[in-house]
């Protein structure tokens, strides 16, 4: 994408938009970029986003089941906002998460 809206590096994917309505798919596809790379520790970056869509979170819910059927660990670090959307979701149970200033 032209505005760099997601930057894809070895094992990390950073994105640095918020993630609304519509935006899901094209975060399902660089998840899938994610996955498909060699490494087995990956990191989703999501300090930059202040809102997330639900669609875009049941995008990250695949992504993780993906890396976890292939073996692979999934860590999410997030804003507070998203922090939050994990919790009230029981995200946060499931998925590793780090908060931006860890």
């Amino acid at each position: 994408m032209s505005d760099k809206a997601f930057l894809l590096d070895a094992n990390k994917l950073t994105v640095r938009t918020n993630l609304d309505a519509g935006r899901e798919d094209e975060l399902r596809r660089n998840c899938d970029q994610l996955l498909a790379r060699p490494e087995t520790d990956l990191i989703v970056d999501l300090t930059a986003v202040e809102y997330i869509h639900s669609l875009s979170v049941g995008a990250l819910s695949y992504a993780w089941v993906e890396a976890v059927s292939r073996d692979k660990e999934m860590t999410f670090v997030v804003s507070p906002y998203v922090s939050d959307i994990f919790a009230r979701t029981g995200l946060s149970r499931v998925f590793t998460c780090k908060s931006s200033g860890s």
